[in-house]
């Protein structure tokens, strides 16, 4: 029951691009985390510069709105960050997910070739069992694809509900503004 060092090689150059794949995914995303969190950063610096700019020229009359503009500013930019957020850890999740399935499917090459060479050397009896096994990892590998083609589903409505709620704070933050008078109205 050995295994031709081609079918090792194969498996082994199959595990490697995974990780290689899961890794440029992981790097990827952490890039882009970071470049998403420094940008909100700079952009909450900005916004609060320019908070204080107004209050050091004397713009009095915004302090009686200041905590409600504040909060709807803050919370359309925090949803617009969590939003991103959530896009860049869905595909990563995604690519976790396929990944995995990948590295399944080559680990169940070798059973398969196993089960194949044994077959090939054993009593009917024993044929028949190995046949039961073989279906049963056949069945299993199916499963495993339907699993993971609604896992990627999921996280897919996970984002676009995300995505959604993002939108509505945004929308509102855009329609409710300061009158001048210390309140605000809505549009």
């Amino acid at each position: 029951m050995f295994l031709s060092p081609e079918l090792v090689a194969q498996t082994r150059e199959q595990t490697l691009n995974n990780l290689l794949g899961l890794s440029s995914t992981c790097l990827s995303a952490s890039q882009r985390l970071s470049d998403l969190f420094s940008a909100a950063g700079r952009d909450a610096l900005h916004h609060g510069s320019k908070q204080v700019a107004q209050f050091g020229h004397g713009q009095l009359d915004s302090l009686t709105s200041f905590p409600a503009v504040l909060w709807l500013e803050n919370s359309a930019r925090t949803s617009r960050l969590i939003d991103s957020a959530y896009e860049i850890l869905g595909e990563t999740h995604k690519s976790l997910i396929q990944s995995a399935e990948a590295q399944v499917r080559a680990f169940d090459q070798i059973v398969f070739a196993t089960i194949n060479r044994a077959a090939k050397s054993s009593p009917w009896e024993g044929e028949i069992a190995l046949a039961a096994m073989r279906t049963t990892l056949e069945t299993a590998e199916r499963t495993l694809h339907g699993m993971s083609a609604a896992a990627v589903e999921t996280v897919d409505l996970a984002e676009n509900e995300v995505h959604q709620i993002a939108e509505n704070l945004t929308e509102n933050k855009q329609t409710t503004r300061p009158n001048g008078r210390g309140r605000t109205t809505t549009r």
